[in-house]
């Protein structure tokens, strides 16, 4: 049975069929480097070291070296001097479509393939944290629906176990907010920048930042943000501030339906803007500012889904705010 060989050029390598490799002469060898095969190809085609030279961008010597290497190599002359110039032996005549072939399929082989969303047909699973599906879900399904009309798209909230789920693969894209205690295994790229406000319900009227935190305090709790650490208590609590925090829920909705009610008060990110709330932008010193970022697998942060599901995802977010 033929076996292949392997042909490098710097770090890089392909498989030239056995066959071929017996035909041209390498079958004793065992890499040969792609560098030399390119500029032999030019030399053929040209028929001038100086023209390939130039082509390369590698002084005459530096050709001659080259094939005087490949020569050494291949155990046959490869070039004849006439007074037309170098023309190629009948050895060189008879492997250069092979070799002109193998480079081809080399070149096919490192160069990215193009990536259509309009043809993608497999699965696109995004999760999210609960409140940015409920106030854009229908929008993102939308414009996804769109851009890939052929994918099988779930839009999940976001869970417990997204995390390794997004580590595993199983999940295409995460959106969340920028959080430092994430394994280093997810890349977190930026959306857009965000800050938290205290939010009440308009029938209080226009509170101050101060008359807010008299107010008892809803604490809404978010699956891959706050469910360990609330970060803007922390931060309060560090400057002698201690708003009375009187119920917990993980539900905006419910959060919404109680703060309507006009007895209460809650940090929101600011661009969960509602209409039956007013928003109170805290002092300069205590702001917390925050980054809505996808979550994807550190390798596939150039995948090209990837990328594509992430500028849908902040084109809508954007035109949300």
């Amino acid at each position: 049975m033929w076996k292949s060989i392997i042909c490098s050029a710097d770090s890089g390598y392909f498989i030239l069929p056995a066959w071929k490799a017996w035909k041209i002469g390498l079958a004793q060898m065992e890499s040969i480097d792609l560098n030399l095969l390119r500029t032999f190809v030019l030399l053929c085609q040209s028929n001038s070291l100086k023209r390939a030279g130039m082509k390369l961008g590698i002084s005459e010597s530096a050709v001659s070296k080259q094939m005087t290497t490949l020569r050494e190599q291949l155990g046959h002359p490869l070039f004849e001097r006439t007074t037309e110039g170098l023309r190629p032996t009948h050895y060189s005549k008879s492997i250069l479509p092979d070799i002109e072939q193998a480079l081809s399929l080399m070149h096919s082989a490192t160069s990215p393939t193009t990536f259509d969303p309009a043809t993608y047909e497999g699965p696109i699973t995004l999760a999210f944290f609960a409140y940015t599906l409920e106030f854009s879900g229908v929008s993102l399904f939308r414009e996804l629906s769109k851009i890939f009309p052929k994918a099988k798209i779930e839009l999940k909230t976001w869970a417990s176990d997204t995390e390794q789920k997004l580590e595993d693969g199983d999940i295409t894209l995460g959106v969340h907010f920028l959080n430092e205690d994430r394994s280093t295994n997810i890349f977190q790229k930026r959306i857009m920048a965000d800050q938290l406000v205290i939010a009440v319900s308009k029938s209080l009227g226009l509170l101050t930042w101060e008359e807010a935190l008299q107010l008892p305090f809803i604490k809404i709790r978010s699956q891959g943000w706050n469910e360990e650490r609330y970060r803007y208590l922390e931060m309060l609590r560090s400057r002698g501030i201690d708003p009375h925090i009187s119920i917990t829920v993980d539900n905006f909705s419910v959060a919404r339906q109680i703060l309507e009610q006009g007895k209460h008060a809650c940090v929101l990110s600011d661009s969960w803007k509602d209409a039956s709330l007013n928003t109170i932008e805290p002092p300069k010193e205590l702001r917390i500012d925050l980054n809505l970022v996808s979550c994807m697998r550190l390798v596939d942060r150039q995948s090209p889904l990837n990328l594509a599901v992430h500028d849908v995802i902040k084109r809508v977010m954007l035109q949300s705010i």
